[in-house]
């Protein structure tokens, strides 16, 4: 009877531990992930904002407005 306890134990924590391990590891594909998204974001809004200066200063160049 002890034995079926023992065991009973030892799978309820091997159930336990694995779904732990299974939530850090996708825990961990997620804030690389959205790492990922937010470097992914910035790099598009710095392309963004580099494309409209560049279209400011060529219309300012053809207008003339700077001076």
């Amino acid at each position: 009877m002890v034995i079926l306890i023992v065991v009973a134990v030892a799978v309820f924590i091997g159930i336990r531990s694995e779904r732990a391990r299974q939530a850090h590891q996708m825990w961990g594909s997620y804030k690389s992930r959205l790492a990922t998204m937010r470097g992914l974001r910035m790099k598009e809004t710095l392309n963004a904002l580099f494309g409209i200066c560049a279209l400011v200063f060529v219309v300012i160049l053809i207008t003339g407005i700077g001076g």
